[in-house]
Formats: C-alpha cells, sequence, structure tokens
C-alpha cells in the first residue's frame, strides 16, 4: 500500500494541517452542542419542569450525584402531598449524596442550606431542587429526609457536603478534571439561566425561548466560521500537495530511462500524472474533509449520548464490529477494481491520442468505423470495472443502513420500555435517539469516503509505482568527459529492446575515429536507429561496450556525455514555443546574435525574416503552422547552435524540399568538419559525402568503405543505393 506515502506531502504543511484539525474539532464540537441546546428548548416551550427547573435537575445530577423523580401537575392534583417533598430515584455511586448516606426512594422534605438559615414549615419540591440544585461552598447542607423501611416511615436529618469547585484537588487526574467539567458545566447554565424568570409565566417562557435561540444563532455563527477555515486550509494543503507530487514526478520522468516508456508507453505515464494524481488529490481532499470530519462528529454525537445514558449508547455501540467488517470486506473490492479502472481510463486515453493524432491517416484510408470500434472495445472493457465499482460502492451504504436499522430497533424496545416504568423521561430518550441516529449517518458517510479513499489508494499505487521506476544509471565517482579527440569504439555491441525476444543489434563492433563522417545504411529494421541511441545511452547494450576515447560511456557523467553530442531525429521535435526559443534550447547561454547566425546557416533566417513576429512567432502544437522542411531546418539550427563534438542525424534530410537540400548540405558539410559524425539518411548526396560508409544488415555490420568500394564489393548496398538512396 502506498497511501501512506501520500503524507510525506501533505505533513510539510503541519502548520494548515494543526489549523485544520483544530476546526474540525470545533466544528463537531458545536455541531454536538447545537443538539443538546434542543433541550432547554423543549424544555421551555413543551415540558412541564421549564428551563429552571431541568438545569437544577441536571445541577443535582453533575454535583451531588442525585436523580430525582420530578412529580407532574397530573399527579400533584390527584395526590397534594407529591408537592411538598422530592423523592430520590437512584444515586450515582461514590457521588456526594451516596456518601453521606442517602438512599434510593428517600423523599427530601426540607433543606437548610445554611446554619443561620430560616426553617421554612413546608418546602415545595421545586424549592427543594432549587436548593440543592444552587447550594455551594464549604462546610455541610442539612437534608430532612423520610425513609421507608418495610411499612414504616422515618424521619431523619442527613448532613450532605456542599460542592465546590476545589473539592477534587486531591483525587485523581481523571476524577479531577470530571469534576471541573461537571462543575463548570452546571455553574454557567446557572449564570445563563438567570437572565430568564424563574416564574412560569408566558413572559418568561418566550424570553427563555429567546435566550436558547441566541444561543444556538451564536453556536451556529461560530460553527460556520471554523468550517470556513477547515474547507480552505483543507483546499490549500490539497493543491499544494498535489502540485508538489506532480512536480517531482514530472522531475522525475524527465530523469527516467527511455526504455520504460518505450515498454509502457507514454500515454499510460501521461495518465498517471494527470488523471492519478487528481485521483490522489480529491482522497487527499476527502481525508481532511469529510474522512475527519464525520467520524468527529460522530465522537461528539456518541459522547454526548453516553453522557444522557450509557447504557443505551453502549448497546448502539454494539453494531460497531459488524461496520468494520463491512469496511475492510468492500474496501478491498473497490480498490481492486479501481486500479483496474485507472488501467482502462490510461488504456482510453493512448487510444484516443493515437487516433487524433493519426486523424489524417485514419481519414484517407476511410478506417473511421475500424478506429471507433477499437475505441468501444476498450470503452465497454473500462465500462465494465466501472459498474463493478459502482456495484460495490452502491452496496455499501444500504448494508449499512439496515445495520443501524437494527440497532435502533432494539434502542426503541428497550428505551419505551424504560420511559413505561418512568427510568427515563420522553425527551431525554428522543434526543438520545436523534443523536445516535444521526451519529450512524456520519458512520454511513464515512462508508462513502472510505469508498473514495480505497479509490485514492488504487491511484496511489499507479503513481508511485511510475515514481519508484528506476532513473538512469550513473555510477558512482562518475568521470566527466570532454569533446572526443581520438575514436569512438563500439566493442562487441549485443541489445535488445524490452519485451522483445530477439536482439536488435548482434555483436556488433565499430570504430569511428575523431572528426570522421560515418554514413550508416541498411535496410528498415537492421537496427541504424538502435545504434545510435546507444551513443547518448538512451539505452544501455545487453553486453559490450561504448569507448569515447578509452572510456566507457558507463562511467561518464550522462551531462557531460551529452554535452558533446546534438541530435536531429527521425521524428521532427519542436516545442509549442517562439522559434527563438526553440533554436536556443540548443545552447541556453546563447546571445540572440549567435541564434540568427545558427538560423542563418541552417536557412532558417531566410524564412523567421517575413513573419511579422520575427523570431518571436510561436511554433503551434506538432509544427502547427510551418512545413516539414522548416521545421527540420529549426532543429538543425538547434543542433548548429550547441556547438557539439559529436553529430548525429538520424534521416535529417528526408524532409527539406529539392531547393533547401543543397543549401544545407553544404552547411553540413562544414560543420562537420573537426567533428565526430553519424548519418542516417535516405539521400545519396547525404551518404556520398560521408568519409566511411557502414552498412548494416539484421542488426550487424555487413560492409563498411566509400561509396566506389561498396557498390564493387557489396550486394545489398549496391541494391540500397539503387533503389532506396534518394537521388542516386
Amino acid at each position: 500500500m502506498h497511501l501512506g506515502r501520500i503524507w510525506t506531502y501533505v505533513l510539510p504543511q503541519w502548520p494548515r494541517v494543526l489549523i485544520l484539525l483544530i476546526s474540525v474539532v470545533i466544528v463537531s464540537f458545536f455541531f454536538a452542542f447545537t443538539f443538546l441546546a434542543a433541550i432547554p428548548l423543549m424544555k421551555v416551550m413543551i415540558a412541564e419542569e421549564g428551563l429552571h427547573g431541568w438545569i437544577d435537575r441536571k445541577s443535582c445530577e453533575w454535583r451531588y450525584g442525585i436523580s430525582f423523580d420530578v412529580p407532574e401537575n397530573a399527579e400533584i392534583i390527584n395526590n397534594q402531598e407529591l408537592m411538598y417533598g422530592l423523592r430520590i430515584k437512584k444515586l450515582e455511586k461514590k457521588g456526594l449524596a451516596e456518601k453521606a448516606g442517602l438512599k434510593a426512594n428517600d423523599i427530601i422534605i426540607s433543606v437548610i442550606a445554611d446554619a443561620n438559615a430560616q426553617i421554612e414549615e413546608k418546602q415545595t419540591y421545586s424549592s427543594i431542587l432549587e436548593k440543592v440544585a444552587t447550594t455551594s461552598g464549604t462546610g455541610s447542607m442539612a437534608l430532612n429526609i423520610k425513609r421507608m423501611s418495610g411499612t414504616e416511615v422515618s424521619e431523619q436529618q442527613i448532613m450532605m457536603l456542599k460542592a465546590n469547585a476545589g473539592l477534587y484537588d486531591k483525587a485523581k487526574f481523571g476524577d479531577r478534571a470530571r469534576w471541573w467539567g461537571k462543575w463548570v458545566l452546571s455553574e454557567k447554565a446557572e449564570k445563563i439561566s438567570n437572565v430568564v424568570p424563574r416564574n412560569d409565566t408566558k413572559e418568561a417562557k418566550i424570553q427563555g425561548v429567546k435566550l436558547v435561540i441566541y444561543g444556538i444563532a451564536i453556536i451556529t455563527l461560530i460553527r460556520c466560521f471554523f468550517t470556513f477555515i477547515q474547507k480552505y486550509y483543507g483546499a490549500k494543503v490539497v493543491q499544494i500537495a498535489t502540485a508538489n507530487l506532480r512536480e517531482e514526478l514530472f522531475s522525475h520522468s524527465m530523469n527516467m530511462n527511455v526504455a520504460y516508456f518505450t515498454a509502457f508507453g507514454t500515454s499510460d505515464s501521461i495518465s498517471r500524472m494527470i488523471s492519478d494524481v487528481n485521483g490522489i488529490g480529491k482522497g487527499i481532499k476527502v481525508f481532511l474533509g469529510k474522512d475527519l470530519q464525520e467520524p468527529m462528529k460522530a465522537i461528539f454525537l456518541v459522547g454526548t449520548a453516553l453522557m444522557m445514558n450509557y447504557q443505551l449508547t453502549l448497546l448502539f455501540m454494539l453494531s460497531a464490529p459488524a461496520v468494520l467488517i463491512v469496511f475492510s470486506a468492500f474496501g478491498k473490492k473497490i480498490r481492486k477494481y479501481s486500479r483496474r479502472t485507472l488501467q482502462g481510463h490510461a488504456s482510453l486515453l493512448g487510444k484516443l491520442q493515437e487516433a487524433i493524432t493519426s486523424l489524417r491517416v485514419i481519414k484517407v484510408y476511410n478506417r473511421q468505423n475500424y478506429e471507433t470500434n477499437l475505441y468501444t472495445r476498450i470503452s465497454r472493457g473500462q465500462l465494465k470495472q466501472t459498474l463493478r465499482l459502482a456495484k460495490v460502492d452502491a452496496a455499501t451504504r444500504p448494508l449499512l443502513d439496515f445495520l443501524g436499522m437494527l440497532a435502533m430497533t432494539v434502542m426503541l424496545f428497550i428505551g419505551i420500555r424504560w420511559m413505561a416504568n418512568n427510568d427515563m423521561d420522553a425527551a431525554t430518550f428522543f434526543l438520545i435517539l436523534f443523536l445516535l441516529g444521526t451519529a450512524a449517518e456520519s458512520v454511513r458517510k464515512t462508508s462513502d469516503v472510505w469508498n473514495q479513499i480505497q479509490d485514492c489508494n488504487a491511484a496511489a499505487d499507479r503513481v508511485f509505482q511510475l515514481l519508484d521506476s528506476d532513473v538512469e544509471y550513473e555510477k558512482l565517482n562518475s568521470v566527466e568527459i570532454g569533446p572526443i579527440k581520438n575514436k569512438v569504439e563500439f566493442q562487441k555491441i549485443v541489445f535488445t529492446y524490452p519485451k522483445y525476444a530477439e536482439p536488435t543489434l548482434r555483436d556488433l563492433s565499430l570504430t569511428v575515429k575523431a572528426g570522421e563522417t560515418v554514413a550508416v545504411v541498411g535496410p528498415n529494421g537492421s537496427g541504424k536507429t538502435t545504434l545510435i541511441n546507444l551513443v547518448p545511452r538512451f539505452y544501455n547494450p545487453d553486453s559490450g561496450a561504448i569507448l569515447m576515447d578509452g572510456v566507457n560511456i558507463k562511467d561518464c557523467t550522462l551531462k557531460s556525455l551529452r554535452n558533446q553530442i546534438a541530435m536531429v531525429t527521425q521524428d521532427v521535435i519542436t516545442f509549442n514555443d517562439t522559434i527563438e526559443a526553440n533554436i536556443r534550447y540548443g545552447n541556453l547561454d546563447a546571445t540572440m546574435d549567435e541564434v540568427i547566425t545558427a538560423a542563418k546557416q541552417a536557412y532558417v533566417h531566410e524564412f523567421i525574416e517575413p513573419l511579422p513576429n520575427g523570431y518571436k512567432t510561436v511554433i503551434g502544437e506538432h509544427g502547427t503552422g510551418f512545413s516539414g522542411g522548416q521545421l527540420q531546418r529549426i532543429v538543425i539550427a538547434r543542433a548548429i547552435l550547441k556547438n557539439p563534438s559529436i553529430l548525429i542525424f538520424d534521416e535529417a534530410m528526408s524532409q527539406v524540399d529539392a531547393d533547401s537540400e543543397a543549401k544545407i548540405q553544404k552547411v553540413l558539410e562544414q560543420i562537420m568538419k573537426g567533428r565526430t559524425s553519424f548519418v542516417i539518411a535516405h539521400r545519396f548526396s547525404t551518404v556520398v559525402s560521408a568519409d566511411r560508409i557502414v552498412v548494416m544488415n539484421h542488426g550487424r555490420i555487413a560492409a563498411q568503405g566509400t561509396h566506389e568500394e561498396l557498390v564493387k564489393n557489396c550486394s545489398l548496398y549496391k541494391s540500397l543505393y539503387e533503389t532506396q538512396l534518394i537521388g542516386s
């Protein structure tokens, strides 16, 4: 798996990532907190308890560990005694109330918060609740209670420690932190609620609703601000990471062996650099967005539900192992089909590139239907893989929905029973249900994210496979080579192209003196182009060696070796740039005068001068706007400007018109003087002017000598001379 390597492009941006992570936590926290705000809203608008009653009850739970059974109005109408007293429903273990000696079903009939306080004859349940909730400080409060023991009822007084912020200062860190959280939450809630009057009037309720809505609005505003921060920094991290990766890929590909692209083609590599890197970018975006946000939301939502009722929440979480199994099983399939889809995309790109480039040939041979059928076959193959991927992706969501529904159904049965037994109020139960349902939705969204991460993983495999491909080999302590002074030697060269069974060059030996011009001729497929491609080390021979002045070119630095060589290739290569830039490519430090001199020597200046923009005229993609002969001369000017010690012309005259041929021939004769030159040409004038002609056949040298010698002694050369050499 190469997914982990993606982070080497993300983590250097750690300040942005840190800001993003903090934003995600804040957004998720306030998202969950917004749901909590629904409780006071319901208490104010719907429940009889009211906002203050609910906050008082929660403060008693958080500070003293007491859960009260607060009577409803209908119950009080039927039994007025319920108005004066408050029954304890349950106690938290090791809470202040349990430590004081209180028990479940005890009824608190009055509270004396201070020794000097005036004792009320009768205290209502709301007054008792308020006193217990709001009493704090040092010392103890007195609780007068009724306790049932069988059929007997006894009254007694119990002293309970008052809650305060420093109560757990000497406790363990976990207990201290938990207490501090409860204390701060209850204290802040109490202060905020004091804005609303404690009476049960219509105005008080409206004021309570306004307070809650203002709170929700402020929370939403904060959440929206940090959502913007998260999304912006997420996009920034993604764009910088993918730009760095794409640049590194390009730089790496410039130093890779030509053999790689010969074996695998250029379209596959282009697809990896563009489409697959974009796929990685989408994966990073998802990971820094939904993949962080949705699980974080789920964590805060589940955490909130745990605070409200841990039993129901843990029951819901029993479905987690099944969810993990679904993620794992479906993730493997998605990764496999994603990889195949990306490979199919590369094949489509290759076919499309080939068809567009060869459109003239396709049209003149009326092969539109043939090419369309080929493209359709490749497209259908990719469609098959894409549909398989879509099927697995589509199955993930409903399966997770089903698991979530099972968990929810079990929760509903248990929750309804608890509400029937008065162990949980309806508002709390339905809020927990809503919290966990939203958490389940976040987990379901995470399944979509997981699928996209697997797509990203498949793209990463292809990208890093290219990035891990070998670069051109250069020995440690390689020597710098200078201009050739003595000779170039090919010693028993054997070379086989990748994926070919038979060698292209077989035990080939040749010695070329410095300053000698050698014309290489032979039938198609005889190995002429292969031979000269070994000189700049585009390929390395399987066996044998190429020596320059006695130094094996494998022992030379590639830069110093190629500094001595200029090439005019069989396929005319120009760049989508100005004529000046294309010529200057041979020597980036050349002055404008040197560029013009080279252009004049190659007879380029004569057709540049009339152009409106002159040397600033842009050559279009694939040489659009210029004839083959003009492009050929621009490439020759580039080679002249480099001023190398070795010149290589691979069919350099094949696209030059007859009028220019004589002029260029004269220039070539001049620039070849004092330089070692290899010429592969179809024109007799080029071949006959060489110092020596080498005839190749089936990867071997069949003969060598002058034109006159070879016509007399080599039947193959004589045949080539009579049939192939133009102008013979």
